[in-house]
């Protein structure tokens, strides 16, 4: 079965992003969640980012060092000679 979006958030983020969707304002959301109507703005824009978050994971594209290969591995290139003088 497929997961709603947001379904896996925590409680109070869920609940209060769908009664925002829904055209909720601050102070019946807090009521709903019983916290403090000022602190909603804040909780919702946690719950955007929460959800923009497992919506879209973060690709790791900084870049890796190159691998290095053993000097016993079967691939390996023999050292040059370094240079007489």
């Amino acid at each position: 079965m497929e997961q709603r979006r947001g379904d896996d958030l925590p409680r109070a983020y869920r609940i209060g992003l769908r009664l925002r969707d829904l055209g909720a304002d601050d102070d019946l959301i807090g009521d709903c969640l019983e916290i403090d109507p000022s602190a909603v703005s804040t909780l919702l824009e946690i719950g955007r980012q929460k959800l923009g978050t497992a919506l879209h994971p973060r690709v790791d594209t900084a870049p890796r060092a190159p691998e290095t290969v053993s000097s016993e591995g079967a691939n390996s290139v023999p050292p040059t000679e370094s240079p007489r003088r």
